[in-house]
């Protein structure tokens, strides 16, 4: 019973989120990644606008996007979150990079037994170990935006159907939605407007901007999203809300590390 009482952890404290948010162009997923806590942004490609938020200089390839996470590990600094601006121009880096060093044209020219396609995954892979070192390491906030893409799901009792999903190669992205604590798809609330008689149909936003900025933390057949903090539904796409649950979580696991030691 010692060593077991040794061995177990019964409380741990909050760390900061794993979070992917993705969604269609122009829904605010910058904007809102720099109003969260103190973030430093790695862009791969240059949306940042007129954002006024610190950042790397256009990270021009994978080596440069490893060295930036290896300078946030090892030298001094105040961030509290990391930003990726984007996964897709992340994923053009990885592959720009294997075949320079291999020499191919693409990455099915790459070996064989899509060779091209695991080293892929590995360099995704490598870029999510630094990530989860800062958060463990340096207590950061992991945030990687994403654009959005219809998929197609296959469902042994349902069949086969569309959804949203992040736009990440088919190798990494389910490693990198376990990894996630969020996975959120940013979007619009909207409502179906029956016009011309009821035969045409068409969306239309909620509210005078067109539409409340939303976004869906928990999944559905027509999204792929989920949270580990018992999240359901749609949240405003901004932090105020997360923020709550996040310090509701660290006082009960507080106030149940001091009843463990009383």
């Amino acid at each position: 019973m010692a060593r077991l009482e040794a061995l177990i952890r019964r409380w741990t404290l909050v760390l900061p989120p794993r979070f992917l948010l993705y969604g269609p162009p122009g829904i605010g997923k910058s904007t809102y990644a720099a109003r969260g806590p103190s973030p430093v942004f790695l862009l791969t490609e240059d949306g940042l606008g007129l954002l006024d938020v610190p950042s790397f200089p256009l990270v021009r390839s994978y080596k440069e996007m490893t060295e930036y996470l290896e300078f946030l590990l090892e030298d001094p600094h105040d961030y509290q979150s990391v930003v990726i601006d984007s996964a897709s121009g992340l994923d053009a880096l990885i592959v720009e990079s294997i075949l320079r060093d291999s020499g191919a044209k693409n990455l099915g020219a790459v070996g064989a037994y899509g060779a091209g396609y695991i080293l892929q995954a590995d360099r995704w892979a490598e870029v999510i170990r630094l990530l989860d070192r800062l958060r463990t390491e340096r207590n950061m906030l992991v945030l990687i935006i994403a654009h959005a893409e219809l998929s197609t799901a296959e469902d042994a009792q349902y069949g086969t159907y569309d959804r949203w999903a992040p736009r990440i190669p088919k190798r990494a992205l389910a490693s990198v939605i376990e990894w996630c604590d969020i996975v959120a798809f940013a979007t619009r609330r909207m409502y179906l407007n029956s016009v011309d008689k009821g035969r045409r149909t068409v969306a239309a936003g909620v509210g005078p901007d067109g539409g409340e900025r939303i976004m869906h933390v928990s999944g559905s057949p027509a999204i792929i999203a989920k949270n580990r903090y018992g999240l359901t539904g749609e949240l405003p796409l901004a932090w105020d809300s997360l923020f709550e649950v996040f310090s509701t979580l660290a006082n009960s696991q507080k106030e149940g590390c001091d009843h463990g030691t009383n």
